[in-house]
């Protein structure tokens, strides 16, 4: 099968692919004759997680017994954001628990904006088609990465969203990626691009605009297919003068278009030109580079921010992205190594910009698994993934003996002496061997699954032959 590079083009993330019972579904443990061993021996933090962890008791997408999940009301508490992570785009199980999530936040929270690791641009189209007749899968194509669209364990989220948007309470979809990641979209926002200019009242203004709106464009066309730096160049002159015309005569076109319509094509705009950089930059660099990485994650905040701040104001907002992009710490150059206080040559994820802006109002929930297997959407092969080391954060939560767990850690956050604010041996953020000096900076909460199972790729066919 050939991989449509669309879909390989995320960042180098993407591509890396006798215990304490729990007495109650839902409830923490309470202490036992192991919890008092642990106590003794002075391992603190077994005893810790094994009063303080979640037990959940289902990652079903149709089980709407949230009983369960009712403990993360408290932990969440009044955040406007939650961030769903994962460690890979093709944790399958993470898909199908991060399912379920939504649906709780959704209808037991109050969150009803779920935000996609997909174009900014391309999810007004997912969006659109949700609110028309068109098939709930059949939309989410029409934005969302193939990772996810093409998944199984995501089509109940897909059908779900679609319903609510005949109720009083429609989960709505948007995205913050400056990448383009479906089929189609640039051509749409081409032409969207040329209407938007056309109602220039100025002749002055309008013929000009026009002009520039398809110089970027067709630069754009061949700077993905021949990657010459002349029709960068070109790309780039003509988006600055577009978006020096929208700055300069706002007024005009917000009378016309709205705020929110004409933020959009600006946002639009710089991400098609920075993607096209991007783009670019690996065609002649193809390794994983931390400058294009942070140029990424950067614009991709600042889209998430006016998304947050302006588009969906006053509205509570689920994140749907990887761990790596989620998370409160920065990336090392070498893919691996997490630092809290950033180093020399570090990556900033977009997780970080949020904490800084939203400080305790946005909830961040990284996901991991004890061992499993691993396959996107987008490929054939399954990798699989051995058991964490002993020691580990998920070797520890796998000696629970529960298949899934929830484990807050913000509330060790204010005590300096916990064990969780010492460096712990982790795989978060992907499923590397890793060690993190302090996860409870990191992550305000972990999503276990103690056996992962690969991503499956969604058959018409096949799902027709299930519901007969």
């Amino acid at each position: 099968m050939n991989i449509r590079r669309r879909d390989l083009s995320l960042s180098l993330l993407s591509l890396v692919v006798a215990s304490p019972s729990v007495r109650a579904s839902g409830s923490k443990t309470t202490v036992t004759d192991s919890e008092i061993e642990n106590t003794a021996l002075g391992d603190s933090l077994q005893t810790w997680l094994s009063k303080n962890a979640v037990a959940v008791r289902s990652i079903d997408a149709a089980d709407e017994d949230f009983t369960d999940l009712e403990p993360l009301i408290n932990s969440i508490g009044s955040a406007q954001v939650v961030q769903l992570g994962e460690p890979s785009h093709g944790a399958g199980s993470s898909f199908a628990a991060k399912v379920r999530l939504i649906k709780f936040l959704h209808q037991r929270m109050g969150f009803d904006v779920l935000v996609w690791e997909s174009g900014l641009y391309d999810l007004e189209l997912t969006q659109a088609g949700m609110r028309t007749g068109e098939d709930a899968m059949a939309s989410a194509r029409r934005g969302i990465f193939t990772l996810w669209s093409a998944a199984e364990e995501v089509r109940p989220l897909f059908e779900y969203a679609k319903a609510s948007q005949a109720t009083t309470n429609p989960l709505d979809m948007a995205g913050f990626d400056m990448q383009v990641t479906a089929d189609g979209s640039m051509e749409r926002f081409a032409a969207d691009l040329l209407l938007f200019v056309n109602t220039l009242t100025n002749p002055g203004l309008r013929g000009p605009a026009a002009k520039l709106a398809d110089q970027a464009v067709e630069a754009r066309k061949r700077v993905f297919s021949t990657m010459q730096s002349e029709d960068l160049k070109i790309l780039q002159n003509a988006s600055d003068g577009l978006l020096s015309t929208i700055r300069s005569h706002r007024a005009d076109l917000e009378r016309v278009h709205g705020r929110r319509r004409t933020a959009l094509i600006e946002h639009a705009i710089e991400n098609m030109r920075t993607d096209a950089e991007n783009r670019y930059e690996a065609q002649n660099s193809p390794s994983a580079n931390v400058q294009r990485e942070n140029r990424r994650d950067a614009l991709n905040a600042n889209n998430l921010r006016w998304l947050i701040q302006e588009r969906y104001a006053g509205r509570k907002i689920i994140v749907w992205a990887h761990n790596v992009h989620v998370m409160n710490a920065y990336y090392a150059s070498d893919w691996r190594t997490l630092h809290i206080e950033p180093q020399s040559n570090d990556m900033k994820p977009t997780g970080v910009f949020l904490a800084d802006w939203l400080k305790n109002d946005v909830y961040t929930i990284g996901m991991t698994t004890y061992q499993g297997q691993d396959r996107m959407t987008v490929v054939k092969e399954t990798t699989q993934i051995s058991p964490a080391a002993d020691g580990s954060l998920e070797y520890r939560l796998h000696k629970l003996d529960k298949p899934y767990f929830f484990l807050d850690v913000r509330s060790a956050r204010n005590n300096p002496k916990h064990p969780l604010r010492s460096v712990q041996s982790m795989r978060i953020p992907k499923y590397d061997i890793n060690t993190i000096p302090d996860v409870t900076s990191a992550f305000d909460a972990i999503f276990f699954i103690d056996q992962m199972a690969p991503a499956t790729r969604f058959s018409q066919v096949n799902h027709a032959n299930k519901t007969d």
